[in-house]
């Protein structure tokens, strides 16, 4: 599996992300208290939702708000990680670390064209 982390203040939540419109897709569904899963024909996104934040300490004091969690986009096809991403409802306050030690803004992150595994 793949994953980029989206950090982001006590606005960032499951629920903001579910109430989204996730265009193409088939499906949306809750798969546990803090997991949901957005489908897609050629593939999936789980968002896993985290108040642990320990493994970005050093950068939380880059940031420009105080972080209080992080979701996991955890999926199979970085092209619907990045139609996600571009949606008008996505959140935009947040911040996206790619696992590549690439922590940028989301509207910075878009601009350098998403980097990500693919």
């Amino acid at each position: 599996m793949k994953w980029i982390t989206l950090i982001g203040d006590d606005k960032l939540t499951l629920q903001r992300i579910k109430n989204m419109k996730h265009t193409g897709t088939i499906r949306a569904y809750d798969v546990e208290t803090d997991r949901c899963c957005v489908e897609y024909n050629d593939g999936h996104i789980f968002y896993d939702f985290d108040t642990d934040l320990s493994d970005w300490q050093d950068d939380l004091e880059k940031l420009p708000f105080k972080a209080a969690c992080c979701i996991t986009m955890v999926y199979t096809n970085a092209r619907n990680v990045r139609n996600e991403l571009l949606q008008p409802d996505f959140p935009q306050d947040i911040y996206v670390d790619n696992d590549h030690g690439t922590i940028l803004p989301l509207k910075e992150y878009i601009a350098v064209g998403m980097p990500m595994d693919e």
